[in-house]
């Protein structure tokens, strides 16, 4: 292979690391925002346990606005709300994998091409 074309192969793959890292960097951001969200669940639903009693009334804010709503139902809610979450979370994870094999394997095919003497 001429220099050229190495050359223009090197820019390639450290092109496609940067676009790898900066997804990855967004997939992080996501699952930590999930992982908040998961979180607020699990405490609102420890809380609503604690404090109501089936059939009462929570109030619910919709825009500016605050609905009552009965207390089984909003927990339907949110456990639909974190069905959704683990669902985002199990594909990010897929998605953050995939991109660190394609990180490592880029670096990797980069460090032999580099290392290899013409």
């Amino acid at each position: 292979m001429d220099q050229q074309a190495l050359q223009k192969m090197l820019i390639e793959m450290d092109n496609q690391l940067s676009k790898s890292r900066a997804e990855l960097s967004m997939v992080n951001l996501q699952m930590e925002r999930v992982d908040t969200n998961l979180n607020m669940i699990k405490s609102t639903t420890g809380l609503l346990n604690k404090h109501c009693q089936p059939k009462e009334n929570v109030w619910e804010g919709v825009g500016k606005a605050f609905v009552a709503i009965d207390v089984d139902d909003y927990k339907k809610k949110i456990q639909d709300d974190e069905k959704e979450f683990l669902d985002s979370k199990k594909s990010l994870n897929i998605k953050k994998n995939y991109l660190e094999t394609t990180l490592e394997k880029t670096m990797d095919t980069m460090t032999q091409i580099v290392g290899k003497k013409p």
